[in-house]
This record gives C-alpha cells, structure tokens and sequence, in this order.
C-alpha cells in the first residue's frame, strides 16, 4: 500500500499564526502542539492547495488542456470531495523529526521531570520579529503601532499526511503533484518577504523508498493529464444477503474503543455565529455513520441490501454514545448524575447527593454542580475525569476575488469571516458499545474487518475527525449481565436491580428524545412510556423530584446534505425520584432488567434513551481525580538511553539560552547589587569598549591602551559575595576583558556544565553520560559569543548606572 506525504521546506521565516498572542512577549504567535512542537494546520494547507490547483487548471485551460475541476478533488463548502469517489483527506503538517521528538519532550516536560517548558522549544523553532508603522508624513514610527511577531526559522521541513479513499489513478497524483509545485508562498505577511516555500508531493512504499512525484512530473516534456477518470459506480444489485432475524431487546454486546490521531469536532448546539463549540463525547450516530459508510464501500453492498436496512435503518443494533476511557484502566466512563453537588464552603471535593436524606446543616450549605462531566462511578465512588479540548482559529477567504488572501469580514458580502473550533485535543481515548443479536454483532465484526481508522465530527478532510479504531472485545459479542452501563462493562451485578423501597430512581446515561402527546418534540420525562413498559398505570407513579438539565440535540446528514431537525432532549445524568404506590411493594426485577436493555424514547439505535434504576448510592463523600497530575508516576527515558541527534541539538540550544539569559542577568545584577563595583570607567572609555566588541579586536588592541585608559580598567573593581558562583568571588574590569577574549571557557565553563547536567541526568548508564560530555563539549564552543553577550551587557548596565 502507497502512502502519501505532503512535503514543505521553509525557505523564508513563515508565520502560521494561531490566532492568539501573549501579552508583552509576542502580539502574533505561531500554530504548535502541546508540547511546543509547531504545526502547519491542515484546513490551510488544504485551502492553499487547492487555490493553487485552481492556478495550474487556468494555465493549462490557456494550453487548451482539459482538466478536473477543483471541486472535484478537494470538494466543496458542507459536501464530500468528489461525493466521495476521490476523497482527499490531508492532516496537519509536523516536522520531519517530530516522531522522534515527541517521546523525548513528553518525558522531559512531565509534571514530575519538567527539565524543560513549552515555551523553551517554541523559542528553538522561531525568532520574533519587531515592526511599526511609519507615519509617511513625518517619516517616525507612529504611536502604538509595534507589533512582534514569531516566525520559524527558514530550513525547517514540515510533512502532512495525505489520504484517499480510493486509489489515486495517475492523472490525479499528477493534479496533485503539479499544484503542490505550484503552492510557494503560506502563512501571514507573504506578500512582505514572508513564507516562501518549496512543497512536494512524495510517494512512498512504507519502506525507506521514495518518490518525489512533483519533480517526476516537473521533469517531464510534455504537460501531463490531469484529467481525472470518472470512478467506477458501485453496483446496485440485489446481493444474496439473507434477512437477519429481528431481536426487540438486544442479548450482547461488543465494546470498541476510538483514539484520536487527529482532533476532533462534534458540534455541539451552543456557542455563537463564528464558534463551534464540541461536545465530550463521541455520539453513538456518528459512530452508526461510519460504521454504515465502511458496509457500503464494500464489494457488492449496496443500500438496497435487506442486511443494511434491518442493521442500520430498523436500529437492531444500538450504537451506544462513546464516553472517554479511565487512564488508569478499561472502564467506559459515565456521566455523573446531576443530584450530585458539591458544597461551595469547601475546600475539598466534598459531595452530597440530594436523591438521599440530609441532615439540616448540609440542606442550610450551598452547592453548586461538579465542574467535570464524566467519572468512574462503581461501589458509591466518584472518581471524575477531564476530556482535554483546545481551540483553533480559521478564517474564510474571500469567495470571489481570489486575489484577497484573507477575509474581509461577515459585514461585506461573500467577504468570508473568522472563526474558530473548538475540538477534543489528539490523544483522548473513547469507549462504546454496539447491542444487538450475537449474529448481528458477528456481521458487524465481520463488515470492519481491517477498519483501523474511521473519520468522525466537522471538518474530517482536513485536521479534523480522524481515530484509531479497535475492539475491546477480542473474543467477540459477550452476553448482557446485570446494567450494561453503570458498571463501565467490568463487574457484573446479575440480573437484579437493587431495591431501595418504594422508590424508583431513574437516571438516563445518555440524551432522552421524547415526543409529547400531540406528536411534537418534548423535553419531559415519558412517565407514561415507562409505566406502560412496567405494565403499570401512569397514576402508580407520583414523580417526587427531579435534577435535569436539558439541551438541544442536532447533527448533520451527509447523505441528504443537510442539517438534522433541532430536539429538545433531556441531558445525560439527569435524575428522576418515582414514588410507588403503597400497594406496590415491588415490580419485577427481570422486567427492570430488559427496561434498562431497551431504553426509552426515540432513536435508540443512535444511543439515545440509556438508562439505570435504583443502581447507584453515594457511599464516598469525596471526589477523586483520575488526571490529578500530582498523583501521576514518573515516566521512563524513552527509547532507553540513545538521545536522538535531534533532541541533542535541541538540549544544546535551551541550554545555550539559558547560559545566555543567566549571563545577560549577572550584568545587570553587577550594577544594581550596592558594592559590587567601584570606580567606573569614564562613557568614554566604556564606548571605545563597546567598539572593541563590535569589531572583535585581537586582545593585543587591548595591551596597546594608553596607560591612563589601563588604569581605568585595572582600578574598575568587581566584587561578588554570592549570588553568581560561575563569576570570579573578585576581578577587575581589564582582566575580566583580558579572559573574555583569550580564555572564555575559563568563565562560562561551570555555567555550562551546570545548565547540561540539569537537562541530562547522570545516573543511567556510560551512553547517557557520554551524550552529557559532548554537549558540554559543544557547547564550549560558544563561550566566545557568550562572553561577548556578558561583557555588551555589563557595559551598558555601568553606563546607565554611571549616568544616575
């Protein structure tokens, strides 16, 4: 199998900004990773190739050469590219390096190690920029203009995955190929000297051959065709796929579980016009989607096949909502019942829940929600979770005036407009379940076999929506036991409910959509629905109280292109108190069992409708975290003690800022500490000092001074009790010139070895402490600038010092 990258050199700075800034260090920062790594998001690679794909098919219309339409490989606004006969999928942009980075940074950065910060591996990819604006009249920099911006260092190459969903013929890798050449300038600021770049289209076996298709077609005599072949449809027939039998209450259960490679965006109904805010979890529909779009792209399947409609269309399997996995386990989370709250007069995660009695002084505390969603909820323990999200910012460009590189507003017409998303951070891990027969979840197996990534949420052709798809379940569908839900599919409470009187406590694990009697969407509970399941009357039911929250339910179809009908739907976690009659001392325990198996509501094979009964009792008044950073283990070295040549050049380089900013430090504490130097030098002397640092003389320069300039120096004393232990205890100003230029070592050498050791440790083995003598060894080599650094410092600290 080919795989695919989209290769781009910096061969200017370039500024792909995030959309953010950092008061008082940069007003325009650079799109990055977690961990500092920085990124060239995929939705603007995406949009760039493209536009310049639409500037190779107006040359070639100007050749009279037929070509495909833009739309056709990289798809429209809201639609599939090509309907999806030649799906173009294109991630973010990493370094070429970064695989081997990420194990180092993510070990030197953890909360227990943290050797080095995020910002230290930003400022080792970019350098920041000061502009102004010049008032044309005057000629002077206008008030309140300056601006920083961070750019990364021209050399750096950057690679993007590119995927299809069917086999690229050659006349589409040639399209590609040609537009790849053809996209030279990215990011901000490109028509001023910035973002220049060399990209290529590279072909690869997954061995260590590659072939650079843009050069091979650029090479070429001839203009290539880039008119791409029309797919062949997929039959229509009839297969010979027998009816599966129709089961009402499902009997097993397969449990999946998704891991993001890409972020991913599920939108939610909140936020504003130019936000998407997502939700925390993964909806049983998309997964019902993806898993209907791999069963149709297979030979011979069509929508017409009686399999697809009892499977996919009559809900005989119920996709259930993916909620996030433990880190310290297996377990499906579920999202924690709304009676739960915690007391606003405590400092610690105190928890009562209001289903239960209290005494006066708890009902006289205030409350308030728990701020987490989800949480392991076994024997009356919470033990709650977070689900990381981050935030990035896009815009529209212009639509008709391809010449506008960027959007002019939403107040000028078709003048596009900013936005941003907000998506599940990569790396997050989901648990599901599929119920159904044990027959259909075999087919279901059997249908995505070798279906390792599925696409998921907005935006999934470009940076978003991609995941790593697995089975929990190697053994295949296991019978229901006890409630499906509640306990996270590890422990198993048989076939009974618990009983708690006279009360029914309902709590729904996932969104309730019910209609009222008139047929019209509703958002109260379906007493009536339950009472008829329980072979009860809707009087036999008072409910008590209730701790609910609602939403809106919406979506989107891909098959019809549109948007699905807004529900009002009663949140997850919601709890609902019946009281039974007195006579009713008890309903049967099996038809509890099979209520909770069923669900209530509407669109069941979606997820929706989950609930339990009378199955969880706080018995733990206090929350834990599962991602409480304080109780996490220190990680292993990776990869043992090897340092990759990459991580070494990027120790080297934080140390080396580091040495830089202490010795820029110990200057300006020279004049500031009171004592640590008398007699300064005359402005005068102390410039014709400055311009022997510029000009880098030799150090006889130095000797040939006249002998009251000598004495000058020689009478400028330095002396330091503490504070700086790589600085002479006592020198004066000519001899420490005197070592800067023919010794530097001498004065930065324990400065050095102590930021080396501090980022290397020396307790591994022989490789690792190697690896710590020749960065020191290296990084010796600076200790000229370094010093010239110190010394241009130190005398501007003694001008302004000689001058108050």
């Amino acid at each position: 199998m080919m795989n695919y990258v989209l290769q781009i050199t910096l061969q200017s700075p370039l500024t792909s900004a995030s959309g953010e800034g950092r008061v008082g260090l940069v007003d325009r920062d650079i799109a990055s990773d977690d961990l500092g790594l920085p990124i060239l998001p995929g939705r603007r690679l995406k949009g760039l190739w493209r536009e310049a794909y639409r500037d190779v098919t107006d040359a070639w219309g100007a050749c009279y050469q037929t070509s495909t339409p833009a739309s056709k490989i990289f798809g429209e606004s809201g639609k599939s590219p090509g309907d999806r006969e030649v799906a173009l999928y294109v991630g973010n942009a990493e370094l070429v390096e970064a695989s081997s980075l990420k194990p180092w940074l993510e070990y030197l950065q953890h909360q227990n190690i943290r050797k080095i910060l995020r910002e230290d591996v930003v400022q080792h990819f970019s350098t920041v920029r000061a502009q102004t604006a010049i008032d044309r009249q005057t000629g002077v920099a206008q008030e309140d203009t300056l601006r920083l911006t961070r750019t990364l260092r021209p050399g750096l190459v950057f690679r993007a995955p590119v995927q299809f969903t069917l086999h690229p013929d050659k006349e589409l890798l040639n399209a590609l190929a040609i537009s790849a050449a053809a996209l030279q300038y990215m990011g901000t600021a490109r028509t001023r000297g910035l973002g220049k770049v060399c990209c290529r289209l590279i072909e690869s076996d997954g061995s260590n051959q590659e072939c650079d298709l843009t050069e091979k077609v650029l090479n070429q005599n001839s203009l290539p065709s880039i008119m791409v072949s029309q797919s062949p449809k997929t039959s229509r027939k009839q297969t010979s796929n027998t009816s599966l039998s129709h089961s009402g209450i499902p009997t097993h259960l397969l449990r999946y579980r998704l891991t993001l490679t890409a972020p991913v965006v599920i939108p939610a109904t909140e936020g504003d016009s130019n936000t998407v805010v997502t939700r925390q979890d993964i909806p049983g529909s998309n997964v019902w989607g993806a898993a209907a779009w791999h069963y149709l792209h297979q030979p011979n399947h069509t929508p017409d096949d009686q399999a697809f409609r009892n499977v996919f269309l009559e809900g005989k399997l119920r996709f259930l909502t993916a909620y996030p996995e433990a880190h310290d386990s297996i377990q499906r989370l579920l999202p924690i019942p709304h009676s739960i709250r915690q007391f606003k007069d405590s400092r610690m995660l105190t928890l009562v829940d209001l289903v239960e009695a209290q005494d006066e002084d708890s009902k006289k505390r205030p409350k308030k929600r728990l701020e987490r969603r989800y949480a392991k909820l076994d024997k009356g323990v919470v033990e709650s979770q977070s689900v990381r999200t981050e935030r990035n910012y896009h815009h529209a460009r212009v639509s008709k005036d391809r010449r506008i590189g960027r959007a002019l507003g939403a107040d000028v017409s078709a003048g596009g407009a900013f936005f941003q998303y907000e998506a599940i951070q990569t790396g997050e891990t989901f648990q599901g379940v599929v119920l159904g027969s044990e027959s259909d979840l075999k087919d279901l197996q059997k249908w995505l076999k070798g279906t390792n990534l599925i696409r998921l949420g907005r935006s999934r052709s470009a940076q978003y929506g991609e995941a790593a798809f697995e089975w929990v379940d190697a053994k295949g569908p296991q019978q229901l036991k006890g409630c499906v839900e509640w306990d996270g599919f590890i422990g198993q409470l048989g076939h009974s409910v618990p009983n708690l009187g006279n009360c029914l406590i309902v709590t729904t694990l996932s969104q309730l959509l019910v209609v009222n009697d008139n047929g019209h969407p509703d958002s109260c509970f379906p007493k009536q629905e339950l009472a008829k399941l329980l072979s009860l009357n809707a009087d036999d039911l008072k409910l008590l109280r209730s701790y609910t929250r609602t939403e809106l339910v919406g979506g989107y179809n891909a098959h019809l292109r549109l948007p699905r009908q807004q529900w009002p739907a009663i949140a997850a976690g919601s709890v609902f108190v019946f009281e039974l009659k007195q006579e009713l001392k008890e309903i049967d325990k099996k038809r509890l069992v099979e209520l909770e198996y069923d669900g209530l509501g509407l669109r069941k094979g979606e997820g929706y409708g989950r609930i339990a009964i009378n199955r969880f009792k706080l018995t733990n008044t206090m929350e834990t975290q599962l991602d409480d950073p304080n109780n996490q283990d220190s990680p292993p070295v990776p990869g043992g003690s090897e340092i990759p040549a990459c991580v070494q050049a990027l120790l080297k380089e934080i140390a080396r800022t580091r040495c830089l900013a202490e010795m820029q430090q110990g200057a300006m504490n020279i004049a500031t500490i009171r004592g640590a130097i008398q007699e300064i030098p005359s402005n005068a002397l102390l410039g014709r000092l400055r311009f022997f640092l510029q000009q880098d003389v030799p150090i006889d320069t130095l000797n040939d001074l006249r002998r009251q300039a000598k004495e000058g120096l020689t009478n400028c004393r330095i002396t330091l009790r503490s504070g700086m232990p790589w600085f002479p205890r006592s020198t004066t100003l000519y001899d420490l010139f005197k070592i800067a230029w023919s010794a530097p070592e001498t004065l930065t050498e324990s400065l050095i070895r102590t930021q080396i050791e501090a980022l290397v440790e020396d307790d591994v083995d022989e490789s690792y402490a190697n690896t710590r003598k020749t960065l020191i060894d290296e990084l010796k080599g600076d200790s000229k600038e370094m010093c010239q650094v110190f010394l241009n410092h130190l005398l501007t600290s003694l001008y302004r010092k000689r001058r108050t």
